[in-house]
């Protein structure tokens, strides 16, 4: 006979990050980047030409991971 498992808990985040959207000036492609804190070139997915996008602050990408205890501060309290 098999023995009965334990149900498992939910799990909480460990971490967190931002996602920036940027419109592809090309096609308008939508395209979401993990917090650019650098001036960078990006190629569209959608029509896979390239195009540089303005970065966002370090600064302000840190404030609200501190303010969001890196994700744990944002669990939903119905499932702690």
């Amino acid at each position: 006979m098999r023995k009965q498992e334990k149900p498992i808990a939910p799990v909480k985040p460990s971490g967190m990050e931002l996602v920036f959207l940027y419109i592809c000036p090309h096609c308008g492609a939508e395209l979401p980047l993990l917090a650019p804190t650098t001036p960078m070139m990006t190629r569209c997915s959608a029509c896979e030409r390239v195009f540089p996008v303005v970065p966002v602050e370090e600064k302000s990408v840190n404030f609200i991971k501190i303010m969001l205890g890196n994700g744990v501060s944002a669990v939903d309290a119905d499932f702690i």
